[in-house]
């Protein structure tokens, strides 16, 4: 018979390890990818001020801005 533990991140049975649960994946819409397109286009490095300006028009976290801008864009 095992004993059932709950913990932090959710229950286990008793032994088990605790895994964090990740976060589900952000869906970004169409109008955001073609923003974020557009500025890459015209700009490849953003400063801060205007990753911020970029994120608050697009109804983004400043670090989806840079994630995505940087990851997919220039990779």
């Amino acid at each position: 018979m095992s004993k059932k533990k709950e913990g932090l991140f959710g229950s286990s049975e008793s032994g088990g390890k605790h895994y964090r649960r990740r976060k589900a994946r952000t869906v970004f819409s169409d109008q955001q990818l073609t923003g974020l397109e557009k500025r890459f286009e015209a700009q490849r490095y953003l400063s801060t001020p205007e990753r911020v300006e970029l994120a608050h028009a697009l109804h983004l976290s400043e670090t989806q801005v840079t994630y995505i801008f940087y990851t997919f864009f220039i990779s």
